[in-house]
């Protein structure tokens, strides 16, 4: 895309009398390849573009968006996200970031951050690399099935020009594979998956052993009981312990505070969990998936303790819902090419404990280990949490039997005040955790 172009969509739209505008550029080339037992079903290749502008006259926002990048067809939506904007109701919180506060970002900076992965897989290579992955897993004559496994590649370039001075031109890449299999007979049959996503392509690990090791844990969860309604200890595995962080992220999304529908709106600068530990959100850690210097507003990006010593440091925003609630920009403004800025966290992770997750199953006289979600119930102005959950019960420290169709019951502020994290710390996804340890929830069974 001709930078030129975006400028003069920008220009056009001063020189029409809008106050603030800005325009949007993305451009998506993915390739991937699915298989199911052990044959290739699909192999896309696809590249979209796609353009948005806002415009914005006396507090009112308008912003329009197209894949059709014609000269013709984007200068009628200049004329088009124009006369919106003279007509759509105000909003007194909407604009852009003042210039004083945009970080411009050079090529040379963003090289460090290591984004944009230089191997770039082909179609053949993926298809190659799928197959090796399910055929592993099949390999084992205790699966039974296969829902299929499949790889992706994927690049992005965009550029964001606004009438502020923002001026960002950024390439990041993103990889991830799924693989779920099915273990066991008609009797007794449990479904297994695994999944991961990485900016670069080899880092997602060595396809052979990871369908080998789902096999596995497809096998330990046959045979599984329900259990008696109780109360018990809970251990949530690192696999899904990062769905207790994008818990804490929507009670601590300024949207949520603004709508008065979070449990933790007056808990800003108080104890949210125990003094040990501490949650981040960082932006600029090298070849992590929301790495960034700065967010879609223009605001600069940096490492900041949402939790620390136990203690609530502060709310995601955007410019919008900083502005509404008094506070500085957080630098959490998120939005895609046909969307005003929303808020979203970065890399945000728990850091980890000093326990391992083998000696806090050997420290459970009885309790569960959760390997698998399914579902939630969650009220976010009281804090009530339920959720689906299978894994395996534990007894005198030691893994007695997989159980499944239980449901899980507590509060998200006992959950959060104790948590107790191990040391098993992984960056696979946007939001990481190390396996944690929760007293005293609820388990609902037969």
């Amino acid at each position: 895309m001709d930078k030129n172009f975006l400028n003069d969509i920008v220009n056009k739209l001063q020189k029409k009398g809008c106050d603030e505008s800005d325009v949007f550029f993305s451009k998506v080339e993915t390739i991937s390849s699915s298989s199911r037992l052990t044959k290739i079903e699909k192999t896309e290749k696809s590249s979209i573009c796609e353009i948005g502008i806002r415009a914005i006259i006396d507090k009112r926002q308008s912003i329009v968006s197209t894949t059709n990048l014609e000269k013709n067809n984007v200068e009628d939506l200049v004329e088009k996200v124009f006369q919106m904007a003279k007509v759509v109701p105000q909003n007194k919180y909407c604009g852009l970031a003042d210039p004083s506060l945009v970080v411009n970002v050079n090529k040379d900076k963003l090289k460090k951050l290591k984004l944009s992965d230089p191997f770039e897989p082909t179609i053949e290579q993926i298809k190659e690399k799928v197959l090796s992955l399910e055929e592993s897993a099949l390999e084992n004559k205790e699966i039974s099935n296969s829902e299929g496994a499949e790889i992706a590649y994927s690049k992005n370039s965009f550029y964001l020009l606004g009438s502020n001075g923002l001026d960002l031109e950024m390439e990041k890449t993103h990889s991830d594979y799924i693989i779920a299999v099915l273990a066991g007979s008609k009797s007794s049959m449990e479904r297994e998956y695994d999944y991961k996503s990485k900016v670069y392509f080899n880092d997602l690990g060595d396809f052979e052993k990871i369908g080998k090791e789902v096999s596995i844990n497809a096998i330990r969860k046959l045979n599984s009981k329900k259990l008696k309604t109780c109360k018990s200890d809970v251990i949530f595995d690192s696999k899904v312990s990062s769905s207790l962080l994008r818990n804490l992220f929507s009670a601590c999304n300024s949207q949520s505070i603004i709508k008065g529908i979070s449990f933790l709106k007056n808990k800003l600068n108080k104890k949210v969990f125990n003094k040990n530990i501490s949650i981040i959100d960082d932006p600029l850690m090298e070849k992590k998936l929301r790495s960034r210097f700065m967010d879609c507003e223009g605001v600069g990006s940096k490492k900041k303790y949402l939790i620390e010593n136990g203690n609530l440091n502060f709310f995601f925003n955007s410019l919008s819902s900083a502005r509404q609630l008094e506070q500085e920009p957080s630098g959490h403004a998120s939005r895609s090419v046909s969307s005003i800025p929303g808020v979203s966290f970065s890399n945000l992770y728990m850091k980890n404990g000093i326990t391992s997750k083998n000696q806090m199953i050997k420290s459970l006289k009885k309790g569960l280990l959760i390997t698998e979600l399914m579902g939630s119930s969650i009220n976010y102005s009281t804090g009530d949490y339920s959720r689906g959950a299978s894994g395996f019960w534990i007894e005198n420290g030691e893994i007695l039997f997989p159980v499944s169709e239980i449901t899980i019951a507590g509060n998200l502020k006992d959950i959060f005040n104790s948590l107790i994290p191990a040391n098993d710390l992984e960056f696979n996804f946007g939001v990481n955790a190390p396996s944690c340890m929760v007293e005293n929830l609820t388990l609902g069974g037969k």
